[in-house]
């Protein structure tokens, strides 16, 4: 048996073309390989054998979505076809042919740019929401549990403005960043069981001390209209200033600031609404 440092794909398992991409048809010829491997123990060695010729096989599947991915992002090509490889395993791992009904395209290629995506998130994140927002994040934080023990409920907005010494609309900004980076849903990623939020509510995790308040805000933010998203969106994850934004989004400088009030005073009234 041939061990996984000395791969050659069989010719049902050979690679899928690099040129523009694999096709849907070309897609077929796995998916009865992959659901041998589905069938197989995870002891057994042959599964193993089986998924890594089947991600040899499907690397240009990542290749093609990096580089689709990859231009104007700051990211290099090499970087995201790592990032999606990982994705790319996980989703070999948890193929399920009776679930996916035999859609292998329609299967990989959201696990794969989903991978990229929360990749581009979590940099996002890092780089581009201001160091006010993060330090006063953290401070929220760390505020929340005792708080929530002292008033028996998660606190709101205002009173966490009030313990902290700081507006209630710099709060609110804090959140929503926040809920922006933590945009994660309720339901399981592709149906695997434990990979959503609902599965870690119950683990201490600091990052769900303000949960509801997130969660609170994902409603608000959804019902505001594109514009105001949009402003949202530039102010406070691109850390554009009112006058790059106004130029952006083809408005004044005095309406651009007039929305940004307007939108947070309606997040920080959603917000304090019991």
């Amino acid at each position: 048996m041939a061990t996984t440092d000395e791969i050659t794909p069989s010719p049902q398992v050979a690679p899928l073309p690099e040129a523009d991409g694999p096709t849907p048809s070309e897609y077929a010829r796995l998916v009865e390989p992959m659901s041998r491997m589905a069938a197989l123990p995870r002891s057994d060695p042959r599964r193993r054998v089986l998924r890594d010729e089947i991600v040899l096989a499907l690397l240009p599947l990542v290749r093609h979505i990096a580089q689709r991915h990859a231009a104007g992002h700051p990211a290099g090509y090499e970087e995201l076809v790592q990032v999606g490889s990982v994705g790319l395993l996980g989703a070999v791992d948890r193929w399920d042919p009776d679930r996916a009904g035999g859609d292998l395209l329609g299967y990989l290629v959201p696990c794969v740019r989903g991978e990229m995506l929360r990749f581009f998130r979590d940099r996002t994140w890092a780089t581009r929401v201001p160091r006010r927002l993060k330090d006063l994040s953290v401070a929220i934080n760390r505020a929340t549990g005792p708080l929530s023990q002292e008033l028996g409920r998660s606190p709101r907005p205002s009173e966490l403005a009030t313990h902290l010494g700081v507006d209630v609309g710099e709060v609110v900004e804090a959140l929503t960043a926040k809920a922006g980076h933590h945009a994660d849903t309720l339901d399981p990623v592709d149906n695997e069981p434990g990979t959503g939020v609902a599965h870690r509510l119950g683990s201490l995790d600091a990052e769900l001390d303000h949960v509801e308040d997130r969660h609170a805000l994902r409603p608000l933010l959804d019902a505001l209209p594109e514009r105001e998203r949009t402003i949202l969106v530039l102010r406070f994850f691109k850390d554009m200033t009112q006058t790059q934004i106004a130029e952006e989004v083809g408005i004044s400088q005095m309406h651009v600031s007039r929305l940004l009030t307007r939108t947070l005073q309606q997040l920080r009234t959603g917000l304090a609404d019991p």
